[in-house]
Order: structure tokens, then sequence, then C-alpha cells
């Protein structure tokens, strides 16, 4: 008997099809971040199988505890196919706000209040769509990085530095499963653990080369200019004042002022914030997805090698 079920799915919009079963074009398909999500969301399809021969594979090479490593192996596949759809998601919000790009104002051309707003209702579909795509992609960089964190904690002499440090305490060693706070590390470009401790652990590990390689590769993902950007973006939108796309008469600076003898306050008009442009964002969305596939691609073999290195089946 043969299992069938769905273990991948793209799609290019969370706008139902036309009744022709078409989409409205665009001018970028971005097929290559398509093949990386694909080719990532298929890994939780084989997590068993790879799980059951990695046991054998752990038992000849004399592993006395086979059981952390063949879960955790199982874990890292359920992972990438997670961060695979995540890809595919801010994808397909990115397909759509190109539509919304395209898309010209209707409605009665001849009458201005109608073509403004009209505009305002575009902008304002093509940023929350582009907010939406950078949302999930910030989430699929902090899952790659934990992901990389479990790959590293397959060789016994790596987990042991990352397990005696702050974080490894927090994070109760990390163990297969877990889902407690502590067990997720947050990835930012601020944050010292990927540099510091898992880059420590790395160069400890049995096969120091692989894991190395491994790690770099995940730094240089922490340091990109376009990560910085993106980190950025959701820090405003999540913890302070997201810029409002339409105008109005609430400015950030307030409109009352003091000196040392005069309170002074501003009738003010209605005005825009200076970071509300829904192009701004799509830039931002844009060239997340683009170093994210790019990330994926190159961490592909990195983490086959390195996770070989310690015995398992992948």
């Amino acid at each position: 008997m043969t299992e069938q079920w769905t273990s991948a799915m793209s799609f290019p919009s969370f706008s139902p099809h036309n009744p022709d079963g078409s989409l409205p074009d665009v001018a970028d398909r971005r097929e290559h971040i398509v093949e990386v999500a694909i080719a990532w969301q298929e890994h939780s399809a084989r997590g068993g199988r790879i799980g059951f021969r990695s046991f054998d594979k752990l038992r000849a090479a004399g592993s006395t505890d086979a059981v952390e490593s063949v879960n955790r192996v199982v874990e890292l596949h359920g992972l990438m196919g997670s961060i695979g759809e995540q890809l595919s998601l801010a994808y397909a919000a990115e397909q759509d706000a190109q539509r919304w790009l395209a898309r010209p104002v209707v409605g009665d051309l001849d009458d201005p209040e109608q073509v403004r707003i009209g505009q305002e209702y575009k902008r304002m579909a093509v940023r929350g769509l582009c907010e939406m795509s950078t949302h999930f992609a910030l989430a699929a960089a902090h899952s790659l990085a934990n992901t990389v964190l479990r790959v590293v904690l397959l060789d016994p002499a790596a987990a042991a530095v990352v397990n005696s440090s702050k974080a490894g305490k927090e994070g109760k060693s990390f163990l297969p499963g877990a889902d407690g706070p502590g067990a997720w590390r947050t990835f930012s470009p601020t944050a010292l653990f990927w540099s510091s401790v898992l880059d420590e652990a790395a160069k400890a590990a049995g096969s120091p080369q692989q894991m190395s390689a491994l790690v770099a590769c995940l730094i240089r993902l922490q340091q990109d200019h376009r990560f910085v950007s993106l980190d950025r973006r959701r820090g405003m939108d999540y913890h302070r004042h997201r810029p409002q796309l339409l105008s109005h008469t609430s400015p950030r600076e307030g409109i009352a002022s003091r000196t040392d003898t005069t309170v002074t306050v501003s009738y003010v008009s209605a005005s825009d914030d200076a970071a509300n442009d829904e192009k701004q964002v799509h830039r931002v969305a844009v060239d997340a997805l683009a170093m994210l596939a790019d990330a994926m691609q190159e961490l592909s073999p990195l983490i086959v090698a390195a996770a070989r290195s310690c015995h398992v089946d992948w």
C-alpha cells in the first residue's frame, strides 16, 4: 500500500482565480524562489524515513544513545518543510503586490475625488501585502537560524558547548520537540549568540570544517544589509509607531511646544508620514525574498554535509 499526500505547495496569489482559471500576469514571476520553496517543503515528507535509517547508521557508528539524534533529524526535516512553506506564502503576497501595482485605478476618471480614493485604496493594498510578505520572510529567517542551531547540536562536542552556555540552559538543551520560549533563539542583526556561542560550538565539533561552513553561511545572512532592512521594518511595524498610509492630523511630534515663558499649540493640516511609501516596502519585500532563497539554496548542501558528519542519514 502506498500513501499519498500533499507535501509541497506554492501558489502565486492569495486571491481567487478568475472564472477561467487565470490570474492577472505579473512583471516578475521570480520562479527561482518557487523552486527553492518547493524543494524545502519536500523535506517534511522524508523525515520519518530518514529518521528510521539514521537509527541504523548511528548504531553502526557505535552510538549508545541514538534516540535524541534520530528525533532531531525528524524535527529538522519538519522545520525545513515549514520554512519552505513560509517562503511560499511570502512569495504569494509579493506577487499579489505586483498585481496591485500594475492595476489601473478604476471608477470615474473625470472625478478627481474618486481618482484620489482609488489611488489610496491601491496603495494601502500594496503596502499591506508587502508587509505580509516581509513578516513571513522574517519568520522564515528565524526558523532558518534555529534549524542551523539544531544541526550543530547533532554533534556531541558542539552540543556540549551550546548547552553549557546561558542560552543552552535557557533552552534546556534544545531537546527535539521542545516548545518553550527559551528553545527558540531570536535571530536579529544584533543577536550575539550566533556569532559567538554557535560559532565556538561549530569549531569544537568532531568535523569542524563542515559545521563552521554551515554557521559561517548563517552569519553572512545575519549581516546582510537586506536582512538588516527587513528587521528594521519589522521593528517599526511591531514595536513602534507604524506609519499610517492615509493622510492624518496626528503627527508624531505632536502639536504643542513649550519654552520658558510660552506654550504654543499649532493647528495642522492633513499630511502623510514620511515612511509610508508602499514602493519602499515593496523593495524591502523583494530583497528579502531574494536573500532568503539564495541563503536557503546555499545552506542546503552545507546542512547535508554537517548532518552526515554526525553519522545520521539525510
